[in-house]
């Protein structure tokens, strides 16, 4: 029987984010994974593919944003699809702590992630005002 992602496991892959542990955060990965950041240059955000790239781009992250935790956790996972919506907290080097929402929508291989791809609310003037 091949092993699937539950909700649990979903849930201690933000616990290794919550602890700034990359390589477990990378572990959750398949080999050739992809991780679309919520902010960047693409359409995607940025994206990292591949394991390599995977533990590049956690490690800038979380350097980037100094304490990062996500609270207010829920996750859904669907079979091979999954979501997971978060508050996150964090320090910007530019603007100094920051909090918004997000959410992570999943495509998954087995019990591992094949695509986590990350939106997030950003905080600015109000659509029309």
């Amino acid at each position: 029987m091949i092993a699937m992602m539950t909700s649990d496991r979903l849930n201690r892959f933000f616990d290794a984010w919550n602890a700034h542990d990359v390589e477990t955060i990378v572990s959750y990965f398949t080999e050739d994974g992809a991780y679309f950041a919520s902010i960047g240059p693409d359409d995607d955000g940025t994206a990292f593919r591949g394991t390599d790239e995977l533990r590049r781009g956690v490690a800038a992250f979380l350097a980037d944003y100094g304490d990062v935790s996500y609270t207010d956790l829920r996750v859904v996972v669907a079979g091979d699809r999954g979501y997971a919506t978060w508050t996150f907290h964090g320090v910007d080097p530019d603007r100094g702590p920051i909090t918004y929402q997000g959410v992570d929508i999943f495509e998954f291989e087995g019990d591992l992630i094949a695509v986590k791809d990350a939106y997030r609310k950003e905080r600015s003037r109000p659509i029309g005002g």
